[in-house]
């Protein structure tokens, strides 16, 4: 088994505890609480050699130690929060505190984007916001400082009744100055992840690390050549804000990104999210979608990028796909939508697509909606959700599972007074055989 060095301040520790005994099923743990930036420092420059990878409780530790060290030269992960760690604290917020204002509610920095006009009327949205600090020039172990500064201005200006962070080491700081605070900690699903995927890093041939990705960067079609330049310069400051992974080619109106599995599982957190795109959308007025491929040659590479740039091209807004070299398809990264499928042939999916008239894809795509849902039910405002159609075309897929004696409608549900009520389909495959 792997051993493996947990980097983590106390308060992280009893919530990276939740998942102790899975991770000892797949690893020797051995756990390096720190109580400053100076004992973590001092614990990974004495302990550092005797593990085969590292994992940090946060970006925090993260960025101390990959800031000092440079290349920490052996696999290494740090667990993040997700988007939907975002929504259930929201949802369990307003459980446990009806009264609460949520506009009056205050987030900190988002490591990813997250779409809360989704959840509230433009009125009532969290403040979502960003600490005044440029993280990108200040040493990771200088950020408390102006933090806390921050953090006290904004509680003193009376604009907030509770704070929302996920640095657990404030917790002293907001008792001593009297803050309401929540922490925003991954969930266990949203660690159990992360382990894995570091895992999966150790387990690793080098062949396999080292095989090529290509991303194909596509914006809106004639696109004028100033914001094409615009397009090029965004990429490039990508490039040197990530610590250049990726070497950038112009074809015609796309630029195609060239780097290995390695890199791209660091800049995509494990196939989650995707810090291209949302630095590119960061500073640019239009679109952008991403599609990476991965593969033991560039030319299979690029046609699986083609594959996921043609999935991030049907997306509305800013999106990023990847097809990995298992041929799955995996996303929008960065979107509580992601989902896992592939289009590769497969007798039972064929079996379903003829019964119920629907492609081999769509049946693909329903499987993984399923058990991303961890239910065998679906409306249709549910699965247009998810595959990013219309109503109408979901219902129409339904209807067709309906026929083929897939679905059934378990029940209706009433929203509102108006309208016809929603059908909740129960999925059934097994019955198909």
């Amino acid at each position: 088994m792997y051993s493996i060095g947990v980097f983590t301040p106390e308060p992280s520790l009893r919530s990276i505890m939740r998942i102790d005994q899975e991770m000892r099923r797949h690893g020797n743990i051995t756990y390096l609480p720190y109580s400053s930036v100076e004992h973590l420092r001092f614990l990974f420059e004495q302990n550092a050699g005797q593990f085969d990878g590292y994992l940090f409780s946060g970006s925090y530790p993260y960025e101390v130690v990959v800031r000092e060290r440079g290349d920490l030269g052996k696999p290494h992960a740090h667990f993040s929060i997700s988007d939907r760690d975002y929504y259930k604290l929201v949802a369990k917020l307003a459980l446990r505190r009806p009264e609460l204002d949520f506009s009056r509610v205050y987030f900190d920095r988002p490591e990813m984007p997250i779409d809360f006009s989704s959840l509230f009327d433009r009125p009532d949205i969290p403040l979502l916001g960003t600490a005044p600090i440029d993280f990108n020039s200040v040493e990771a172990a200088e950020w408390y400082l102006p933090l806390q500064r921050y953090y006290l201005e904004l509680w003193d200006s009376g604009k907030v009744d509770l704070l929302v962070t996920r640095f657990s080491s404030m917790e002293e700081y907001f008792k001593q100055k009297q803050i309401r605070y929540e922490f925003l900690i991954p969930s266990p699903e949203s660690m159990l992840e992360t382990y894995h995927g570091l895992i999966m890093q150790m387990s690793a041939v080098v062949m396999h690390d080292s095989a090529t990705c290509i991303g194909l960067v596509c914006p809106p079609p004639e696109l004028p050549e100033s914001r094409i330049a615009a397009l090029r310069e965004r990429l490039e400051g990508c490039n040197r804000q990530f610590g250049t992974p990726f070497l950038v080619y112009r074809h015609g109106d796309r630029f195609e990104l060239t780097t290995n599995i390695s890199v791209l599982k660091e800049l995509t957190q494990q196939y989650t999210t995707c810090l291209v795109t949302a630095y590119l959308e960061g500073g640019l007025d239009f679109p952008v979608r991403v599609g990476w491929g991965c593969a033991n040659t560039v030319i299979d590479a690029h046609r699986k990028a083609q594959r996921a740039a043609k999935e991030a091209l049907l997306c509305k807004g800013s999106a990023a796909f990847v097809v990995t070299s298992d041929n799955v398809i995996i996303g929008p990264l960065s979107s509580v939508r992601r989902i896992s499928y592939s289009d590769a042939q497969d007798q039972r999916v064929s079996r379903l697509s003829d019964r119920a008239s629907i492609s081999p894809l769509y049946v693909s795509k329903i499987l993984s909606v399923l058990n991303q849902k961890g239910s065998d039910t679906l409306s249709s405002e549910e699965l247009a959700f998810y595959l990013g159609i219309t109503t109408r075309s979901a219902s129409r897929i339904l209807a067709k599972l309906e026929a083929g004696g897939i679905a059934a409608v378990q029940h209706k549900r009433q929203l509102n007074l108006r309208g016809r009520p929603t059908k909740i389909f129960k999925i059934d495959f097994d019955a198909a055989r």
